[in-house]
C-alpha cells in the first residue's frame, strides 16, 4: 500500500448535502449536536470502548450522532476506527483509501496509515477507492471526530461483502498494539411505515442489549455488518451494551409511511461504571415508591416506561437489595438482561418484598427503616480453570460475582457480598454452601459464570 507524503487528500463527497459545506457552519452544528439537550455534557463516567453512531444526514439524526460522539468526550484516543457498510459501491472484502487524509470543511482529518498498511499486509482490508469515493458513513462522522479528538488519526474501513469472521479478525487486529476507539456507524430499519419500523428497531435495540447482537441482519441495521463483526471479535465479545438514545425520522419530518430510524449505543467493559449519579437517583426513587405503593396496596404504581430516559429504559438485568439495621432483608433480581432496565428493577422490587423464600413478606410498617441497594448486572461468561487453586487465582474481590452450578444445584454472589467474605477461599466456600453443596465440594461438572455489577444504595 502506497503511503508517500505526495498522497491526495480525499475531498467531501457529501458536504452540503448530509452535513453543512460551510466550515464556521459545520462547526456550529456539531457543537448543537454534542450538546443538545445538557448543560453540563461531559458525561461521567467510564469511557466508551465502541460506540454505535447513526450516519444520515445530520438534519435528521445528527443530535444522535453527538449523543453517541459525547459518550467518548473523556477519552483520549489516538487512533479511531470508523467502520461503515457500503451504501453505493457493490465490492467483496472490507475497503481503505488510497489517499493520506480526509480535507473536510475548515480541517483535515488523517489517517493512522501505519494502521491501515497492517490491515493490508494481514490480508483483512484492501485498497479500494470507488468504495470510498461516494461514501458518507465514513464521513458523516468525521467533523465529531474532529471535535472531540482533534489529535486522533482515522482508520476508514468500508465494509462490503466480507465475512463476519474478517470484520472480526480486522477488529481484533487493530488491537493487537492498543485499543483504538471503534465507532459503528449505522442507521437502523429504512423506509418502512412508521408502526413498523418502530417495532423492528424495538427487536434491534433488545438483540444489542441482551447479548444477542451478533444475530443482527441488514434488515434490523444497515451497519449490522460492522456491527456483528466487533461484537463476535475477542476486542467486543461480552462487553456491556448501554442504549443511549433511539428516534425516526418522522420525529423530524412528520412522514409515517416511510421512516428511518436511528439508535446511539455506547459499548462498555463489563467493570465500568455507566449509570450517570442523577440515573441512579430516578432508579432508587422508582424503587422506593414501588416498594410504598405495593406494602401498602397490595400493588406496584403504574409505571410509565416513558417517563424515563432512553437510557434506563434499555434492557439490562438486576438485582434489588433490602437491608433492615444492616441485615439482609430480602434479596431478588435477574441474572440476564430480558427486560427494559426500569421494568426490572420495579418487579424485581417487588419480589425482594414479598417472594424471598428467606424471610417473611415486607410489611408497610418496615419500609421507612428498610434501605435499598440496586445492582445492575454485566453479562456473564464461563470462567475455564483446571481445579481449585486455579479458580481462586483468577478472582478478583470486590469486583467479581459469580454464578455456581452443579447439576441441579446453583448458587449466586453479588461482588458486594464480598465486603463480609474478602478472602477469596471463604468467598467460593460460601457460595457452594448457598448453593447447598459442601464447603469443600469439587467436581468434574463445576461450572462458574462470573460477572460484574455496578452496584449504588440509598444513604445509611
Amino acid at each position: 500500500m502506497n503511503s508517500e507524503p505526495d498522497l491526495l487528500m480525499r475531498q467531501p463527497a457529501t458536504a452540503g448535502t448530509f452535513y453543512p459545506a460551510d466550515a464556521q457552519v459545520l462547526w456550529s452544528e456539531v457543537e448543537s449536536c454534542i450538546t443538545r439537550g445538557t448543560s453540563s455534557w461531559r458525561p461521567e463516567g467510564s469511557v466508551p470502548l465502541a460506540i454505535i453512531s447513526p450516519h444520515a444526514g445530520y438534519r435528521f439524526s445528527g443530535w444522535l450522532t453527538g449523543v453517541a460522539w459525547r459518550a467518548t468526550a473523556r477519552g483520549r484516543p489516538s487512533t479511531i476506527v470508523v467502520l461503515s457498510p457500503s451504501h453505493a459501491h457493490a465490492f467483496d472484502g472490507i475497503a481503505l483509501p488510497s489517499q493520506k487524509g480526509y480535507a473536510m470543511p475548515g480541517f483535515d482529518v488523517m489517517i493512522d496509515r501505519p494502521a491501515a498498511n497492517s490491515l493490508v499486509q494481514a490480508g483483512l482490508a484492501h485498497v479500494e477507492d470507488p468504495a470510498h469515493d461516494r461514501e458518507h458513513g465514513i464521513e458523516t462522522q468525521l467533523a465529531f471526530l474532529h471535535r472531540l479528538h482533534p489529535r486522533a488519526k482515522v482508520v476508514p474501513l468500508v465494509i462490503g461483502n466480507a465475512p463476519q469472521e474478517q470484520v472480526a479478525a480486522a477488529i481484533d487486529h487493530l488491537t493487537a498494539d492498543g485499543q483504538p476507539l471503534f465507532v459503528l456507524s449505522s442507521d437502523l430499519s429504512h423506509f418502512l411505515p412508521r408502526d413498523a419500523a418502530d417495532a423492528k428497531d424495538a427487536e434491534t435495540a433488545k438483540l444489542l442489549e441482551t447479548a444477542q447482537g451478533t444475530t443482527l441482519t441488514s434488515r434490523h441495521a444497515c451497519g449490522a455488518a460492522a456491527i456483528t463483526g466487533f461484537l463476535a471479535s475477542a476486542t467486543g465479545a461480552g462487553l456491556r451494551v448501554a442504549r443511549l438514545a433511539m428516534a425516526s425520522s418522522a420525529d423530524v419530518t412528520g412522514d409515517t409511511s416511510r421512516t428511518v430510524g436511528y439508535g446511539a449505543w455506547a459499548l462498555f467493559d463489563t467493570t465500568d461504571e455507566v449509570i450517570i449519579p442523577r440515573h441512579r437517583e430516578m432508579l432508587l426513587r422508582a424503587a422506593r415508591q414501588t416498594l410504598e405503593s405495593f406494602t401498602k396496596r397490595g400493588k406496584p404504581p403504574k409505571l410509565d416506561e416513558t417517563s424515563f430516559p432512553q437510557a434506563l429504559r434499555g434492557h439490562a438485568a438486576s438485582f434489588i437489595t433490602l437491608q433492615q439495621d444492616g441485615r439482609l432483608r430480602g434479596c431478588i433480581g435477574s441474572l440476564t438482561a430480558h427486560r427494559p432496565l426500569v421494568r426490572d428493577m420495579s418487579e424485581n422490587t417487588v419480589k425482594a418484598a414479598s417472594a424471598d423464600p428467606r424471610f417473611a413478606p415486607v410489611t408497610a410498617e418496615e419500609v421507612p427503616g428498610l434501605r435499598l441497594k440496586i445492582a445492575v448486572l454485566s453479562p456473564s461468561a464461563p470462567m475455564t480453570f483446571s481445579g481449585a487453586s486455579d479458580l481462586l487465582s483468577q478472582l478478583t474481590p470486590h469486583r467479581d460475582g459469580l454464578i455456581l452450578r452443579d447439576g441441579a444445584k446453583r448458587g449466586i454472589f453479588l461482588p458486594m457480598v464480598w465486603e463480609s467474605l474478602p478472602d477469596p477461599a471463604e468467598f467460593l466456600r460460601a457460595l457452594k454452601v448457598k448453593a447447598g453443596l459442601p464447603k469443600d465440594h469439587w467436581s468434574d461438572t463445576l461450572e462458574i459464570h462470573r460477572f460484574c455489577a455496578e452496584s449504588f444504595a440509598e444513604p445509611d
